[in-house]
């Protein structure tokens, strides 16, 4: 049975300006998220992962590529558009394409910059019941920026709730009341203010505010990352709780690979504004192909001290170990469902590892796996 397709990214680009400098925070990033899953998004600070996520809910407005939701575009870029006609009229200077190829070019390109605008532009304006986004929520990495210091907790779980319209003062304090019981906190919580809670208890809160929208997609960045490690186990069995009774499609973004593991169906790896690795959970700690995989992987601490003792990381030095002189690399599908990041001389490698030993054979299969996605 196919599984519905709940939230689709294609080539997102977000990039931002750094004096004269242009600084590709995310860069041509794709995937899927199928409905009631939950999808991990690991990496090293600064690697896109939280700018991913921000582009997704419309925080920024992206640069290049689209973001659909439920089958309708929500985010769209207009980056690549404009660079196709820009190139199209380089090269009709240089005499390589015709004044009629140039034509299409520019008219092609044009229609999908109005079309991208459009779509972008519609979901901007639209408010209430029918605001898609309404079904897409955030929870923030830090509890206390990310709390009103001015409103009591009721204030901030129900904005959503009187943003959304809903003006019945009686049936938004019962949700509050309702919600606050769901996520472990009590009714007297609603009249104090955020600083008078642990942070444990903030990052309840924000996970009340997401949830009382009855959300289908949650995007949770780095959700206990500034807790207590004994928090962060009551945090992540919270929203595993939460999924199960709502329903919810979660993308949780983490660099500890280790609670990634514990809480995701599948695992997208994420190095320098690009995804490196995708794969389940499973497949991807039983195999893992790409070398900044492998590097994460051997970082991840063991409650063992003889094996901690013994224990050797592996250092990720693109430079050694990959060679894209000749050849760059594309996202390519070394068996169903495991995605790497690689060029066709490490494909052949990384399918090799799988019992494949006819290099001539790795070729044609992902030749063949290529014309069919087109």
């Amino acid at each position: 049975m196919e599984r519905e397709v709940l939230l689709s990214v294609r080539n997102l680009q977000q990039y931002f300006k750094l004096g004269k400098r242009e600084l590709k925070a995310v860069d041509n990033v794709s995937f899927d998220i199928y409905k009631g899953e939950v999808f991990g998004l690991v990496g090293e600070s600064g690697c896109g992962k939280t700018t991913t996520g921000r582009s997704i809910i419309r925080l920024y407005d992206i640069t290049g590529g689209s973001v659909y939701y439920k089958g309708q575009r929500i985010c769209a870029g207009i980056r690549s558009y404009k660079d196709a006609i820009k190139q199209a009229r380089k090269d009709f200077a240089d005499k390589k394409i015709s004044k009629e190829e140039l034509d299409r070019i520019i008219a092609e390109n044009r229609q999908q910059i109005k079309s991208a605008t459009a779509d972008h532009k519609r979901w901007a304006r639209t408010r209430g019941e029918n605001n898609l986004t309404n079904e897409i929520q955030m929870i923030f990495q830090d509890p206390i920026a990310s709390l009103d210091p001015r409103m009591t907790v009721r204030d901030i779980i129900a904005e959503g709730l009187i943003i959304r319209g809903e003006k019945d003062k009686e049936f938004i304090d019962q949700q509050v009341f309702k919600i606050l019981e769901t996520v472990g906190l009590v009714q007297e919580h609603a009249s104090r203010y955020p600083h008078e809670f642990s942070g444990g208890q903030r990052q309840r809160i924000g996970i009340a505010r997401a949830v009382i929208m009855n959300p289908e997609l949650i995007i949770a960045d780095e959700p206990i990352s500034a807790l207590d490690v004994s928090i962060q186990a009551q945090v992540i069995n919270l929203m595993n709780d939460l999924s199960e009774k709502m329903g919810l499609t979660i993308m949780f973004i983490a660099h500890d690979l280790a609670v990634v593991k514990y809480f995701s169906n599948r695992i997208a790896v994420m190095y320098f504004g690009k995804i490196v690795e995708l794969a389940s959970s499973d497949e991807l700690f039983a195999h893992p192909l790409h070398p900044y995989t492998r590097s994460l992987m051997s970082a991840i601490p063991l409650p063992d001290p003889i094996s901690e003792k013994s224990r050797k990381r592996i250092e990720y030095r693109p430079v050694l170990d990959h060679d894209y002189s000749t050849e760059g690399p594309s996202m390519r599908e070394i068996v169903p469902g495991h995605f790497v990041y690689c060029n066709t001389e490490e494909y052949v490698k990384y399918r090799r590892e799988y019992g494949f030993d006819d290099a001539a054979e790795c070729v044609q299969s992902y030749v063949a796996e290529s014309v069919e996605m087109l």
